[in-house]
Order: C-alpha cells, then structure tokens, then sequence
C-alpha cells in the first residue's frame, strides 16, 4: 500500500460547500416537508447552526448508537476539523435523532426525505422495456444507465441542479465494461451483489440492470444491498425498492446493515458481510469514498493500491460528484484539469472501475 494521504475534512474545498451550500437548503426543505412540531423546527435549525460555527454535540444519552459515534473521537472538536466522511455522516444520523425518528410516537419510522423521494418518483417517466438478448451491447447499455443513473442524488441537485444530457459528456474516464461483463459472462458468478446509493432513478437504473442479469440466466441471483433507514437524503432502503418493484418486476434479495449508515469504510467491513456473491457492484459516489478511502488521493494512483481486497471481484459505478477519485492516466487527469477545473465534482463524468 502507498503512503496515506491525508483524510478531507468537512471545513475545506468541496466539502465546505456541502456543509454551507447544500445543508442549509436540506434543512429548509426537511423542515417543510412534514408538520413537524416546534421542537422538532428548532432542533433542525440547532444543529444547522452548530454545524456551521460550533463544535461537535453528542446524541441523546439513549440513542442506542451513541457511543459508536462517540467513539470516533470526534466529538466535542468543531465540525470543520472533523474528516468530511465522518462529519457528513454524522449530520445526517443527527437530522434524524432531531426528527425523533428513532423515538417511540408519531415520528417514530417516518422517512424525513420521503417527499423529496416521492416527488422525483412521480417525475419518473415510463421505463422502456429491455432486450433480453444476453449480448455484451445489451450488458453495456445498461451498465452505463445505472453509472449516469448516479447523477440522480437528491442532494447533489439541491447544490447544482439537475444535469442534463444534452449539457454533459457523458465520459467515462474509466471504463471496464469489457472487464465487469467477463465477471458477469463466467459460470462461476452465480450470485452478484450490488450495494446500491440512491433510490428514484438511479436505484430504477440498478433494478433493470439486475432484472436482466436474472432473466437472461447470467446470474442465479442478485442481492441489493440498501440502507436499512433513510440516508443521505435520497439512499435506498427497503421501502424504497419495493415502491419501484411495482414499476420494475426484478426477482432479486433485499438486505440491510446498519454499517452502510456509518462511515466505516469497505477496508473495515464487518465479516461475511458481502462473502456469499462472487462479483460485488459498488455504486455511486459515497460508497466509492468508502471504497477507496475519502483522502485526498493523487488521482493518478492505481486503484489496487486504494481499496481494499475483498476477497471477491468488486466494480465501481460512479459519477464523479465529490473529490476522491483514483486509477487515472496522467494525461486524462492533465487534460481534465486544464479544461474543467471542477470535472472531479460536476457530475458530467463516470466511472466502471474493476478493483480486481
């Protein structure tokens, strides 16, 4: 392994501007987005506040996660010098616990991003029917929907607004099509994982994806694995796919951990969490930060010496949404810097990266 780099942390570059861009609009919109109580109100706009200018609060002495947070040691430092994985996850468990979605009552469950969730489903258009021909053209095809699929973050959108396809490129800076669709094609990948991100239209993009791997017999099964509460604004959970599986018929597994709503990362895994497939699919930003690690990476650096090994073959599909990218040439990296200074975090590129 190389030498580490330093981690990002929440109070420099693109991750200030999520914490002072992005968040203050999510609160507004969470805020309005269910009659919430006037406690409720205020503890969103406290921890709005104390995230902006104040230091790290605790959750409530009986949150059942409380000291698996606290262990971090981040607690007590300001946000800013906190790493931005961690920082931004915590935001997040700490909207819900100001929701009172934990807590025993009328909040208790209740999605607070759900009306953001249902208005992106009913801007859903009708989904086209795929070709069943089990062909790589086909494969391909599908696999770049689910990679620019990505694009569709609830949160992202709220920060850039939508990217349209006739304003983006659509490049794929890395591209192991070719590599994931031998995984796919080998008899011996029977089962195939997908950790998914986002519900909508991305996760819409992911269930055809794995419909087809299913109904053509490349694959015994496919397994989604989603968060088991709501995350990041727009990250799928059960509910989540069983609202799309009424639009897209897929005959896959559903499972969930409470580890993909933490910012502990794929080298720290809990064991046999992803063992029983023989091809895992990453997908989307957050989770490729997971992946490789949220440091501040050389981009030209090879892939295998940024995530770790799983012990089974793993790609990414991602947009490039957020600082952290690895497995670059230099002179695409020269090429994109000299022509879009923000290529890392506009959204207008991709990635299907092969770790092994």
């Amino acid at each position: 392994m190389p030498h580490r780099p330093p981690d990002l942390l929440a109070g420099a570059g693109f991750a200030r501007t999520v914490f002072h861009d992005r968040h203050p609009t999510l609160i507004d919109r969470v805020a309005a987005g269910h009659p919430y109580t006037g406690d409720q109100r205020r503890r969103l706009r406290a921890l709005l506040d104390e995230s902006l200018t104040g230091r790290i609060g605790e959750l409530p002495t009986d949150a059942a996660d409380r000291d698996r947070w606290a262990a971090g040691g981040h607690l007590g430092r300001p946000w800013a010098d906190a790493p931005f994985l961690w920082a931004e996850s915590y935001f997040y468990r700490r909207i819900l616990d100001a929701v009172d979605h934990f807590r025993p009552g009328p909040w208790h469950g209740v999605d607070p991003f759900a009306p953001m969730k249902d208005a992106e489903l009913a801007e859903l258009g009708p989904l086209s029917v795929v070709d069943r021909g089990p062909t790589a053209e086909v494969f391909a095809t599908l696999v770049r929907a689910a990679v620019f699929g990505n694009r569709a973050d609830l949160s992202f959108r709220m920060q850039v607004g939508d990217v349209h396809a006739g304003e983006a490129p659509d490049e794929l800076l890395v591209d192991d099509t070719a590599r994931l669709w031998e995984l796919v094609a080998d008899p011996g990948t029977r089962s195939v994982g997908i950790v998914t991100d986002n519900a909508g239209r991305e996760l819409a993009a992911d269930l055809t994806l794995a419909a087809w791997l299913r109904d053509t017999g490349l694959v015994a099964e496919v397994t989604l694995h989603v968060k088991p509460f709501p995350w990041y604004v727009s990250d799928a959970t059960p509910s989540d796919v069983d609202a799309l599986r009424r639009r897209v018929p897929a005959d896959v597994a559903v499972r969930t951990h409470e580890v993909w709503c933490s910012p502990v990362t794929f080298a720290d895994l809990p064991s046999g969490l992803l063992d029983a497939h023989q091809l895992v699919v990453v997908k989307g930003d957050l989770n490729y930060r997971r992946l490789v690690g949220d440091l501040a990476w050389d981009p030209t650096t090879p892939v295998r010496d940024a995530a770790p090994d799983l012990g089974v073959p793993l790609v990414a599909l991602r947009t490039c949404k957020s600082e952290v990218v690895v497995g670059l040439d230099p002179p695409t990296v020269t090429r994109l810097d000299a022509a879009e200074p923000g290529w890392r975090i506009s959204g207008r590129h991709g990635m299907v990266q092969a770790v092994a």
